[in-house]
């Protein structure tokens, strides 16, 4: 026991009446076992050995015996090597051992020497072992060059003892490199937005500094373009843009990532819940209180009869048994609670007035592939190694809002959806004010070219207060439009997202335009004409119907070449540029006057019914045009115009009209009058004596009618010269009878070379007929020589007009 055991000292000198003391210091070796055979279990470690002191002089040894337990001061690791694999440089590996102490005492234990590629936990591999215990240590690998690693870990026990642990790993560089591998965003507010940019990098890569398989080295060959992909965890906040592409060698993609805290659909449908339940128990015991009184009432006195005490007792039972007869509805679940209805608002609003700050980690994965997919299947999936994948750790901190949409049910987003080119739409959102503090409010600015506009200003919101903000969208094209507005504030910026469609109206009208003919009608009686307009657009349409008569920058009427501009001062060169304009319509027939004659009594000879309204999808709008006319005149005119909002023309006709004073009518011959009537009275020639005055005025005179007819010669061929003229008769409630008509002096007109086709003739009510003139020139005609012959058509109806019809005929040789 010599090699095991000492004792200090080993001779010493005893006073009388006194004490020593001698130290025995155990120090058991590996050999205990083979030393101390007679004395040491092996299997249960227990050490006895008898000892003596002997004392000079004293015959009787002092026996003692010395006892111990021997335990191994082992440390033992589960695994004698740790292979890590490989790994990116811009990664880590993880591995755990477990570390075991076979001693039966605690023991400290530290690993020593540790390379700064390696990370031991916990506690930076320091700690203690108690007996028998096993620990799991967590080696992290985290290569800083792309080679192959092998390196021993060494632990020590608190006896000095080393118990090494070897490691290998390979450390391997991706093709493609991240700028930042860590981003921290700064506290946003619930509804704003925080973006941060990274640079996404393809170096040109050398394979020698790859410490990869030989199969491997190709593929990461220089000139190998890579294929990238950002997969984000589910139920983030975090968008990445752009999320995959293709590089070359040396390219370098800007990457932004951005950061959008918001509330998710099951945590604002669980605080609806809680919030229904909350009511839902405020309710019952509202129910509980107004109870209470009444069963209280129902209570009778100890000192009350027999007989009342049963039909109290009776009352009281029906009253107790009510209540569970009612019947309670199911309780919601958050399926039930549906985005935009009251309870999901509430739910919402709830969210963000008691909202707590909250910080979330997120890692977001890049994969990146070996190459392009093979040329020969182009849509084949490429290789991807998973000691390409990049990784991406972001770091989210999210606070109150300060400023929250309560309009809108909670959106940011207004959609106008479709409207008409040319129509504006107003819509409203309110935002309003949660913090504890004023906000001074402000705004981006919405394209000046654009459609949308914000049409009140921002001011300052007190805590609590509450502003409406209105937009408005107003399409100049037939196209999609989207645009953001940001409402700003000291610590928040709130992007509401406007867009809409502008729809370019597709309305159709049965008439095609042009001419639109009344035809003729008795004085102060009325027709009427249905316009059709058809909107086959899936919107409604908005129309106006417009009169020239009725517009301020028509042409002022002349009278006799005096203007009526003239009587009033305000307007004196208004009519002067119409008078040429009146003379030329009188000397070329083809020209119409927009607006013609009106009526005396200042009502519109034209009206329409109605003027506007608004045409229901796929829906039809008749317009009704009236022809109302107060006095006889073959001048009367109009333009009518369909307008839609955007200012297009659906229809422009010009309105014509022509009113009698008896049915039967005569139209087709040479003009004799400017088309623009005079207000003053005819003009009556001065008579030398009042009997001739009298005996003309008896004799109802006849009506004018010229008809020229122009003949030619070409070649000794002779061209007859024909004209038509119209004879109708108007169908009219005072009268509904036919008319006749007839030529007198028909003979005389054939002498001349004229021929009338018919000559006489009835024309039914409604109807008109066609007489044809023919003039052919006779032998001896003269060629220029002027024929003028004089010829009376008698028109019977309501009653009988004479026409004085006057035909020239000139023939004129084209050679």
């Amino acid at each position: 026991m010599r090699n095991h055991v000492e004792i200090l000292p080993k001779t010493g000198f005893i006073q009388a009446h006194s004490s020593f003391n001698a130290q025995i210091r155990f120090l058991p070796r590996r050999s205990l076992s083979q030393d101390a055979q007679d004395f040491f279990d092996k299997e249960t470690g227990v050490l006895e050995v008898p000892m003596e002191v002997q004392v000079a002089g004293q015959v009787q040894p002092v026996p003692f015996m010395l006892h111990a337990v021997v335990t191994s001061s082992d440390l033992q690791f589960d695994r004698t090597e740790v292979d890590f694999g490989k790994c990116s440089i811009y990664q880590s590996a993880k591995s755990s051992v477990r570390l075991s102490s076979r001693s039966l005492l605690p023991q400290d234990f530290g690993f020593v020497g540790v390379p700064e590629f390696i990370e031991v936990q916990p506690n930076d591999g320091f700690g203690t072992l108690l007996p028998q215990e096993t620990l799991q240590i967590d080696l992290i690998f985290s290569p800083k060059k792309a080679k192959d690693y092998h390196f021993q870990l060494t632990c020590k026990s608190g006896i000095n003892r080393e118990f090494p642990l070897s490691c290998r790993g390979l450390g391997v560089r991706p093709p493609l490199e991240l700028s930042h591998s860590l981003i921290q965003f700064g506290a946003t507010a619930v509804g704003d937005h925080s973006s941060a940019l990274l640079y996404l990098i393809h170096p040109h890569a050398d394979p020698s500094r790859q410490p990869v398989p030989q199969a491997s080295r190709q593929a990461m060959a220089p000139g190998v373009p890579r294929l990238f992909s950002f997969t984000l965890p589910e139920d983030s906040d975090i968008s990445i843009s752009p999320s995959a592409g293709r590089m070359l060698p040396g390219q370098r993609f800007l990457i932004q990532v951005t950061f959008r805290p918001r509330l998710s659909d099951q945590e604002i449908k669980e605080e609806a819940l809680r919030l229904l339940h909350h009511a839902k128990l405020l309710h019952e015991q509202d129910l509980d209180r107004s109870r209470r009184p009444e069963q209280e009432a129902r209570k009778v006195p100890v000192g009350s009869r027999k007989g009342n005490k049963a039909s109290v007792n009776s009352n009281n039972s029906k009253a107790s048994e009510s209540p569970k007869t009612e019947i309670r509805s199911p309780s919601p679940s958050p399926v039930d609670i549906q985005p935009g209805s009251q309870e999901y608002e509430k739910g919402r609003k709830s969210l963000l007035y008691s909202f707590m700050q909250r910080c979330r980690q997120h890692t977001v994965t890049c994969f990146v592939s070996d190459g392009d997919p093979p040329e020969e299947d182009p849509l084949a999936q490429p290789a991807w190694s998973p000691f390409n994948t990049l990784y991406l750790k972001l770091q989210c901190p999210a606070i109150q809002p300060p400023l929250v949409v309560t309009g809108n049910n909670g959106q940011n987003r207004i959609d106008f959806s479709q409207v008409a080119v040319g129509e504006k739409v107003i819509k409203t959102f309110t935002v309003q004010n949660i913090s504890k503090e004023s906000l001074d409010l402000g705004s981006s600015v919405l394209d000046i070219n654009g459609p949308f506009s914000l049409l009140n200003a921002l001011r300052r919101l007190r805590p609590g207060e509450k502003h409406t903000l209105l937009l408005a969208f107003s399409p100049a094209l037939g196209k999609k439009y989207h645009e953001t507005l940001e409402v700003r504030c000291q610590r928040m910026t709130l992007a509401m997202t406007v867009c809409g469609e502008g729809v370019v109206p597709a309305v159709s009208s049965s008439h095609p335009g042009g001419l639109l003919d009344f035809g003729y009608l008795l004085e102060k009686e009325s027709a009427s004409q249905v316009l059709t307009l058809q909107n086959s657009t899936a919107l409604p349409v908005v129309f106006r119907v417009l009169l020239a008569s009725l517009s301020p920058s028509r042409p002022l009427p002349v009278v006799f070449g005096v203007l009526l501009a003239s009587l009033s001062p305000s307007r004196p060169q208004g009519g002067a540029d119409s008078l040429p304009f009146v003379l030329s319509t009188y000397t070329d027939p083809q020209v119409q006057l927009t607006v013609g004659t009106q009526n005396y009594s200042g009502s519109s000879v034209f009206t329409v019914s109605p003027v506007e309204g608004s045409i229901s999808p796929q829906q039809s709008q008749e317009i009704t045009i009236t022809f109302q006319p107060d006095h006889p005149s073959v001048n009367y005119s109009d333009r009518l115009t369909v307008e839609l909002s955007n200012q297009s023309k659906v229809c422009v006709a010009d309105l014509k009209g022509a009113a009698c004073s008896h049915t039967m009518y005569v139209c087709g011959g040479d003009p004799l009058m400017v088309p623009t009537e005079s207000l003053l009275p005819p003009l009556i020639p001065l008579m030398t004596s009042q009997s001739q005055l009298t005996a003309d005025m008896t004799e109802k005179p006849s009506i004018p009618l010229l008809l020229t007819l122009r003949a030619t010669f070409s070649h000794g061929i002779i061209r007859p010269a024909v004209r038509e003229l119209q004879v109708g008769c108007i169908h009219s409630t005072q009268a509904k009878k036919s008319g006749e008509f007839l030529w007198d002096q028909t003979a005389s007109l054939q002498q001349q070379g004229f021929s009338v086709e018919p000559c006489r003739g009835s024309v039914e009510a409604g109807h008109a007929c066609i007489v044809a003139i023919t003039w052919t020139p006779y032998s001896g005609y003269t060629p220029g020589e002027v024929l003028q012959v004089c010829v009376p058509l008698t028109l019977k109806g309501n009653e009988t007009n004479v026409y004085s019809v006057t035909l020239l005929a000139l023939a004129s040789s084209t050679d």
